[in-house]
């Protein structure tokens, strides 16, 4: 597996190195996947339709690239990567 970087600072947002691989910078609005959220801005999760609560909750009925894309946030780019696992993926949004 292959660390991920910011587009904006380099910082590693996916770190494989860390036990706490997960590590968002300040450009980051959040780190997801198809099961469900990673790490969610506030300030991201507040331009979204549903909070992160309601999707998880409705995870059978919940595609999380339709619930970013429904975000209402001016302008960030959304990075996908894959998981390993057929069809399934980790999406990482990015704003400057």
């Amino acid at each position: 597996m292959q660390n991920i970087q910011c587009p904006f600072c380099h910082h590693a947002v996916i770190d494989w190195s860390e036990e706490q691989y997960v590590q968002p910078c300040a450009h980051t609005l959040f780190i997801a996947m198809d099961l469900g959220f990673e790490y969610i801005s506030d300030e991201f999760e507040s331009t979204m339709q549903r909070t992160v609560d309601d999707i998880h909750a409705d995870d059978e009925n919940s595609n999380v690239f339709n619930e970013i894309s429904k975000s209402s946030y001016p302008e960030f780019s959304v990075y996908k990567s894959d998981l390993g696992v057929e069809g399934m993926y980790r999406y990482l949004g990015f704003a400057n």
